[in-house]
């Protein structure tokens, strides 16, 4: 397990939360409708409650306790806007966002990994014709691959639903799936290229190596030199870019959500911004970032389990 990326990440995490507790209270203007996302003139009396609700009236370092408290606590603040707590908030809509990443994520790296792999040692007929696809697909941007998905599967095939996640209220499992399909491909589709060019250039790389062409001078099969030679090179590679892209993704989910209607983590941030609940905000990036945080263990955790250098590394 890499010490040096748990580190990065670890640093990188305590920095998003320093930048929540200080972004409000350096702003210029009145701290408060920063903390409360209330942005009408406030008496003096409702300026006074909540002077002392968000503990403004004590010392920078005891708002900071009060801040961690929040955060130990799993409270993480409140939107006064909402009249809820932020992680109440967040978590109702994150295992909805997840339900579209995860799966996203999964399919796009399985899909890249195999194809990376074929196109990049194969030689250059399945290249030509792989990689090309993939850099202009590269290039749609997923509002319209949502719109051109919608348009033939939805209006001219008439074989699945665009909006929401379930027809009606009392919809059973194979009508949640039939409303996943589209944002799901969506997503996969968007994610898929940047998987499959990684894979492909590294294998490109990694084919030219020494140890490469003596297992081919061996006479050693594609598929034995692809997975029992290639792949372990490139696995920790890859398997760090699907983990961030997870974390990421809960945050780029933004616009699928919007399109197809469903009320995940994306489509909260989107009201946050437009009502300006920066409670909410300040959660939602908090959230974000423990995810990546989240994702990087665990890629490192697999890719100690996977590859048997880093395990030799560590006994020596």
């Amino acid at each position: 397990m890499s010490k040096i990326s748990v580190k990065r990440a670890l640093f990188c995490f305590v920095l998003i939360i320093i930048i929540n507790f200080l972004l409000p209270r350096m702003m210029k203007g009145n701290p408060i409708s920063y903390l409360t996302g209330l942005d009408e003139e406030l008496t003096s009396v409702q300026i006074e409650y909540y002077e002392k609700a968000l503990h403004l009236d004590e010392s920078l370092f005891k708002q900071f306790l009060y801040y961690l408290k929040s955060i130990f606590d799993g409270t993480l603040g409140y939107s006064f806007q909402k009249n809820s707590t932020v992680s109440t908030l967040i978590f109702e809509r994150l295992k909805v966002t997840l339900l579209l990443v995860l799966p996203s994520a999964i399919i796009a790296a399985i899909i890249g990994l195999s194809f990376g792999l074929k196109a990049g040692f194969e030689g250059p007929k399945t290249d030509k014709v792989l990689t090309p696809i993939m850099i202009i697909i590269n290039s749609f941007p997923l509002f319209l691959i949502s719109l051109l998905l919608i348009l033939f599967f939805a209006f001219d095939l008439k074989l699945l639903p665009y909006s929401g996640l379930a027809s009606t209220k009392n919809s059973n499992f194979l009508d949640l799936v039939r409303h996943l399909i589209l944002p799901i491909s969506t997503i996969t589709i968007g994610l898929l290229p940047s998987r499959y060019l990684l894979v492909r250039n590294m294998t490109q790389k990694i084919a030219k190596s020494r140890c490469i062409l003596y297992q081919r001078e061996r006479g050693l099969g594609n598929n034995k030199i692809r997975y029992f030679y290639i792949l372990p090179e490139l696995l920790t590679t890859f398997l760090t870019n699907v983990g961030l892209s997870i974390g990421s993704g809960i945050a780029g989910s933004v616009v699928v959500e919007s399109i197809f209607s469903i009320n995940g983590m994306g489509r909260l941030l989107t009201q946050a911004v437009y009502t300006l609940d920066y409670p909410l905000m300040y959660g939602i990036l908090f959230v974000t970032s423990l995810a990546m945080l989240i994702s990087i263990i665990i890629v490192d955790i697999l890719s100690f389990l996977l590859d048997p250098r880093q395990r030799r590394k560590l006994h020596d």
